[in-house]
């Protein structure tokens, strides 16, 4: 009895001290910094200038729902270059690069350039604009987010009643405020659930099938103001604002495919209404 109750002791002590052991282990892979994987994977070798005024981030520091975060990108009127594209990174979400923008000769130079839309945070995490001027530069700003469980959330209403209207669009202009600005203003917004797979039916309680909006294209009287690719971490209902370059026609033409290949187009309002 005594020598089975040694080895009981001596087994308890071995398995005490080997979760003591791991523990360091798990809390080192939990902290783990993402950033130096995503930023060979993206951009190489490419030196990036982080912080450095040329671009600005902003979103909430209080968030009320991780699947529908605003996020806004701002760069500064002292920023002269034309720009060649805009990449949105979230470290911890299952698919990190969220948003690729490339710029087109319409998207404009002069005054404040701007790009806004909602998104889905899985996990506290660094949130990242990394901006690419005509001379080929990569400027950054980052924010940490403390959000957690925006992708994996169950659907708050009947996936079928989300379908309804799916691809209706709308399409805006706006004008400045000042006639000299060479900026106008736009937004899209498009009725799509944007389902990303990981989300459970709250009738069934099975995943819901992965459809999103996965590229965006924006031109202004033909020219291109920027083609956008994208993934599942934008919100349902995708809404998005940005800036472009004033020209003789500053009508809006947006064409949005999705990943069943559907594809909706849309064309601006009368500016302002």
């Amino acid at each position: 009895m005594s020598l089975s109750l040694k080895t009981f002791a001596q087994t308890c002590g071995a398995a005490v001290l080997a979760l003591a052991l791991m523990l360091p282990a798990s809390s080192a892979i939990a902290k783990t910094d993402l950033w130096p994987t995503l930023k060979q994977q993206t951009f190489g070798d490419r030196a990036i200038q982080a912080d450095d005024g040329m671009v600005v981030l902003e979103a909430p520091s209080a968030i009320d729902d991780a699947a529908l975060v605003p996020l806004t990108v701002r760069v500064p009127p002292h920023v002269k270059q034309n720009l060649k594209s805009l990449t949105l990174i979230i470290d911890n979400n299952p698919d990190p690069v969220i948003a690729t923008l490339t710029f087109g000769p319409a998207a404009g130079v002069g005054g404040e350039r701007s790009f806004s839309t909602r998104v889905r945070i899985e996990d506290f995490s660094h949130v990242r604009a990394i901006l690419e001027t005509e001379d080929g530069n990569l400027h950054m700003a980052s924010k940490f987010v403390a959000a957690a469980g925006g992708c994996a959330a169950m659907m708050a209403k009947d996936p079928d009643a989300e379908t309804v209207d799916l691809g209706k669009m709308i399409v805006k202009t706006f004008q400045p405020a000042v006639d000299s600005n060479p900026i106008w203003s736009g937004q899209v917004m498009i009725k799509h659930p944007n389902n990303n797979g990981m989300q459970l039916d709250i009738n069934t309680a099975k995943p819901i099938p992965a459809r999103f909006v996965r590229e965006m294209t924006v031109k202004r009287g033909g020219e291109l103001v920027f083609q956008m690719n994208s993934t599942f971490s934008i919100s349902t209902n995708p809404n998005f604002r940005f800036t472009f370059g004033r020209g003789e026609d500053n009508d809006l033409d947006v064409t949005i495919v999705d990943t069943d290949q559907t594809v909706f187009a849309g064309h601006s309002d009368p500016a302002g209404s």
